[in-house]
């Protein structure tokens, strides 16, 4: 009885042996799936696998040669991968900290001014998107999706250098009041019976979609049941973007979040409230530039900042004249010319600052472009939202000012290893029609100030310059160093105008279509074939 009965108990012994096995087998099977499911879960808030954004990585080639994204290969069919351009990003950083350390004593703490804080958020950390870029990059070797071998692994290229073969473009326009529907609504109607190549309209509506659906007063009601009949017809280019019930926050930078998934590669972005420029501004003038230098910022809006320490305004001359050269001796794009140093600023070193230029839109020597009539390859979307800037964009969020056009131009020029390109906001249709020639009289209304800001109601807001100026200097300090500027439409041209040795501008402020070098065989012409459509005065 006994020996049956260790037979039995150790019978029983083995099927609970494989039982347990079959669980902890169960358990690891069921762990590695769940695992894959929270990566692309978290991945798939900030970017889209669809073929609008990403193309699939080459696995054979698991030793990736790291490029430096100022120069390219012309044979080179492979647009720049998210860590090569990363890699580039951390050498500048690095770079930036070598300069600062070798500033004699005698060029250090030479300014009369200091910055004073203007909130109580705390800096961002000097060099900081260097050290968040090698962390990121450490704790990302080998991406979980790239180990699995699956399919579409969410990624972020860099856009080509030229785009010529776009002929269509989205535009993107942010809300979340019915306040202000009728101010967009009315130039959109115009846009769509008259813009050629729009074929898509993105509202990125912040706000609970009943804000629509629900609207008290008479006159906002009929502009949003405009909006979602719009939304509502599939054969309308409009659509809304919900973005509350896409998971995310009322955030400024949602107008940049890959989930919009916009189906063209030029986006062309305005405010809510506008300015919205001509058809001439944008289409003609300024989607043709973009097409020509698709790899950087492009806009009509520009601000700049003032550097105050006699070191970084010599950097930055220098730097801004051998771009302006660069122009000039019309090169294209995807040539192996090596583009200009940025500025080093070393804040903690030599007590670094700068001011915030408010006052002007100047043509040359733009270090940030205003939302309203700027253009972006979507491929940028996929950067802006990357877990390795979550920092960057959580400091973003929490700025009183919430600077998300200061962070995007910064962003986007260090990807890029460049500044970003101008063009008139204003076009003038006759022949006579210089009314703005007079500097004096540029810039329609140097009042109507950052639209974003105002849109929101930021511009009333006590102390609000100064908490700018606080904004640009902690960007500033976090990526380490500045682009040399923008060049404005007119460089290489007669149009361009030295009121000195350390200013430029383009005269007439409102040219005519003619006057635009890269629509009449002038700089630029040659970069991109040349469309059916003609520019008369």
């Amino acid at each position: 009885m006994s020996s049956r009965s260790s037979f039995s108990d150790c019978k029983a012994s083995r099927v609970l042996l494989r039982l347990v096995g079959a669980l902890i087998f169960l358990c690891v099977v069921i762990s590695f799936y769940l695992g894959n499911y929270y990566y692309h879960l978290h991945h798939q808030t900030y970017m889209s696998t669809t073929e609008h954004f990403y193309r699939k990585e080459d696995k054979s080639n698991k030793k990736r040669k790291y490029t430096n994204t100022s120069k390219r290969d012309k044979s080179q069919t492979i647009p720049i991968h998210e860590r090569d351009v990363f890699e580039s990003i951390i050498k500048r950083v690095e770079w930036t900290e070598e300069q600062c350390s070798s500033v004699p004593d005698d060029h250090r703490q030479t300014l009369t001014t200091s910055l004073t804080n203007a909130t109580d958020l705390p800096p961002l950390p000097e060099g900081g998107v260097g050290l968040a870029l090698k962390r990121w990059m450490r704790e990302n070797e080998q991406q979980p999706c790239e180990a699995a071998n699956v399919d579409g692994c969410p990624t972020c290229y860099l856009p080509p250098p030229t785009s010529c073969d776009v002929t269509t473009f989205t535009i993107v326009i942010m809300a979340h009041t019915t306040g202000r529907l009728k101010k967009f609504i009315d130039p959109l109607v115009g846009m769509i019976e008259g813009w050629p190549g729009l074929t898509e309209m993105i509202i990125v509506w912040n706000s609970p979609r009943t804000t629509l659906t629900a609207v008290s007063k008479e006159k906002e009601r009929i502009y949003a049941t405009k909006l979602l009949a719009w939304d509502e017809d599939p054969s309308h280019p409009l659509r809304i973007f919900f973005s509350l019930e896409e998971g995310l926050t009322n955030n400024l930078l949602n107008r940049y979040h890959p989930l919009l998934r916009p189906k063209n590669q030029a986006v062309m972005y305005f405010d809510d409230d506008g300015p919205f420029f001509s058809k001439e501004a944008m289409v003609d003038v300024g989607l043709e530039l973009w097409r020509r230098n698709s790899n950087v910022q492009v806009g009509a809006w520009p601000r700049n900042i003032r550097y105050l320490s006699s070191r970084m305004k010599e950097v930055g001359k220098k730097g801004l004249k051998e771009s302006i050269d660069i122009v000039a001796k019309d090169v294209q794009g995807d040539s192996d010319i090596s583009y200009p140093s940025f500025t080093p600023f070393c804040r903690n070193i030599t007590q670094d600052h700068v001011e915030y230029n408010r006052d002007s839109f100047p043509d040359f020597n733009a270090h940030i472009l205003l939302p309203s009539g700027s253009f972006l390859h979507r491929n940028f979307l996929c950067f802006i939202w990357h877990p390795a800037f979550e920092e960057l964009r959580e400091w973003i969020a929490h700025h009183k000012t919430m600077p998300d056009d200061m962070m995007v131009s910064m962003l986007v020029s260090h990807l890029s290893g460049k500044a970003p390109r101008t063009f008139p906001r204003e076009i003038s249709t006759t022949a006579n029609d210089h009314s703005a020639d007079n500097s004096a009289e540029r810039g329609i209304n140097t009042q109507v100030l950052d639209q974003s800001r105002r849109r929101l109601g930021l511009w009333n807001m006590k102390g609000w310059f100064d908490m700018r100026v606080e904004a640009i200097n902690s960007l500033l300090g976090y990526f380490g160093s500045m682009h040399y500027g923008s060049v404005g439409w007119c460089a290489g041209t007669i149009y361009s105008q030295d009121h000195d040795e350390n200013q430029s501008e383009c005269i007439p402020a409102t040219p005519t279509l003619n006057m635009i070098p890269w629509l009449n065989e002038g700089i630029g012409s040659n970069h991109c074939p040349p469309r059916d459509a003609t520019h008369d005065i």
